[in-house]
């Protein structure tokens, strides 16, 4: 089933109180809280106060986002990122890939293996850590990460997807397609959906269908995370979670499947 979700990152400069009030009033289940100016790495009094204040507002953590990268920052600094990510009571960490460097085979062999020593760390606490792709990274393309997924295979490395890498609608699918079960999440801005003046349902009823399908059980959560206001406005993000919602319960009917 989707859900919608919103990241902390849409709200820099407030505190956590505004985004739980605007989380529940826009209906969301879940939040993304970030360590940009929410919880850093490493504070545990202040993540646990954050999970409880979130469990208090009805809500669930549904993924710690971070700035660490995979095969670039060292493990101590990734101990305090899972630390924080469990008093967070947080099923999923979000991170990235090192930096591009001269060797891209090298960079690969070096991705793959950190990423399956970083994923048997988090997957003692059943968490699943998430990485970014970011064109001046080692994952600069769903192609590329397809490819050092497949070889980490690890249950619990899977990408955090982001629709902005590629604006055609067949690239897009095909992006999920070559990713078929390595996703772990999807990250969007609120202007991904709506298209200005085009109606993009049709499209996203056909990745979030696509995100929804890619193997486990057909009840299990699966979030799209909002990770920006439309210039600060809520009233736009507040028709994107709308909109998420109307989807869901329309894949939903069409599979003749059970609404929680």
């Amino acid at each position: 089933m989707i859900y919608a979700a919103l990241s902390s990152s849409a709200f820099i400069g407030d505190d956590v109180k505004k985004v739980l009030d605007t989380a529940v009033e826009l209906g969301t289940q879940g939040i993304e809280w970030t360590d940009d100016g929410f919880v850093r790495p490493g504070d545990l009094p202040c993540a646990r106060e954050t999970m409880i204040e979130t469990l208090r507002a009805g809500l669930c953590t549904v993924s710690y986002a971070t700035l660490f990268r995979v095969g670039s920052h060292d493990r101590a600094a990734f101990g305090d990122v899972l630390a924080t990510a469990r008093e967070l009571n947080s099923p999923l960490v979000r991170a990235w890939s090192a930096p591009r460097g001269a060797c891209p085979d090298a960079d690969a062999a070096a991705f793959v293996d950190e990423a399956r020593r970083l994923g048997d760390e988090t997957g003692k606490f059943g968490i699943t850590i998430c990485v970014g792709v970011s064109p001046d990274s080692v994952l600069a393309s769903y192609s590329a990460a397809a490819s050092m997924l497949s070889a980490a295979d690890h249950p619990f490395v899977k990408i955090a997807w982001e629709p902005g890498h590629s604006p055609r609608f067949d690239a897009v699918m095909d992006s999920f397609s070559s990713l078929t079960g390595r996703i772990g999440l999807c990250v969007v801005k609120g202007e991904d959906l709506d298209g200005g003046s085009e109606d993009r349902s049709e499209e996203w009823l056909q990745y979030l269908d696509a995100y929804d399908e890619q193997g486990g059980s057909p009840d299990m959560a699966r979030q799209v995370v909002l990770r920006s206001r439309p210039d600060g406005d809520s009233g736009r993000l507040a028709s994107a979670v709308a909109s998420i919602r109307e989807w869901s319960v329309t894949l939903r009917r069409y599979h003749r499947r059970r609404v929680f």
